[in-house]
């Protein structure tokens, strides 16, 4: 079952596809729909959500008959609508995050590079809250909502594939000067974390020296055959060039990394540091 922004998502590529398999404009299908052309455009973008009555009429004006086909567009439809556990959080999170997580709630695989900070995904409370910006109930909703988000994510069925590649200097930089015990605990979490069947943590360490990454973090997003997304600096990609590239970054630092045993040594290793001074 699709959520609101897969569901979205696949339906409006599904209605644009259809709309050129029959060879016909934006302005046409609006004209003989009775629609403005702009409800029409907003529709194919998904910037709105297609009622079901109006997407029985649509699949009846493209001559979608096959009943298998009508009732998979309309769950489709219906997705698009479904209220999910990140709707209560809505006022306090950007529309950019929202749409970021309804896409990783559905991801087959999330395939993450951290330069800088322990990615949402793997921070413990006291590391959230050292690395949010202020003391405010809208902070505190932001770490009860990214703590929601693992716990939601990772209690799947089927969780998606995690793969996390962090640079070495995220594993010696905590948050907080001379609170080592923040840091050990965050890296002890990870270390569990990487043991998860579905998890594949590495470090690239200090000796790969420049590499790609060097350009800031970012996130993918896969859905099995479709093209994916991109995250990076708080926006969404679609893009399947874009995409295509930064999957090569991704691969390029995967090679550069430790293998997922050389990685948890390492955060073993610096962790019993840290414990004895």
């Amino acid at each position: 079952m699709s959520g609101p922004i897969v569901g979205k998502r696949r339906l409006r590529a599904e209605l644009r596809r259809l709309r050129r398999e029959r060879e016909l404009t934006q302005d046409l299908v609006a004209a003989e729909m009775e629609w403005s052309l702009s409800k029409l455009i907003r529709i194919e973008n998904g910037t709105v959500a297609i009622s079901v009555s109006d997407l029985r009429s649509l699949l009846a004006y493209y001559r979608v008959h096959d009943p298998r086909t009508v009732d998979e567009l309309l769950e489709l439809a219906r997705a698009a609508k479904r209220r999910m556990w990140w709707d209560e959080y809505r006022p306090t999170l950007s529309a950019q995050l929202v749409t970021y997580v309804g896409f990783e709630a559905e991801a087959a695989r999330v395939g993450e590079w951290a330069p800088i900070m322990f990615p949402t995904l793997l921070q413990t409370r006291r590391y959230a809250h050292a690395t949010t910006d202020a003391e405010s109930p809208a902070a505190e909703r932001r770490v009860e909502f990214h703590l929601r988000r693992q716990e939601e994510l990772f209690a799947r069925s089927e969780p998606p594939r995690l793969q996390m590649l962090l640079d070495e200097s995220v594993l010696r930089r905590g948050p907080v000067p001379g609170d080592e015990a923040l840091l050990v605990d965050q890296l002890e979490h990870t270390i569990e974390v990487a043991q998860r069947p579905y998890a594949d943590i590495r470090v690239v360490p200090l000796s790969a020296g420049y590499h790609a990454g060097w350009d800031g973090d970012f996130t993918l997003l896969e859905f099995g055959a479709d093209d994916g997304v991109l995250y990076r600096q708080h926006l969404l990609w679609e893009e399947p060039e874009l995409i295509s590239a930064y999957r090569g970054v991704f691969d390029h630092l995967l090679q550069r990394a430790l293998s997922q045993e050389a990685t948890i040594d390492l955060l073993r290793q610096i962790a019993n540091e840290l414990k004895t001074g």
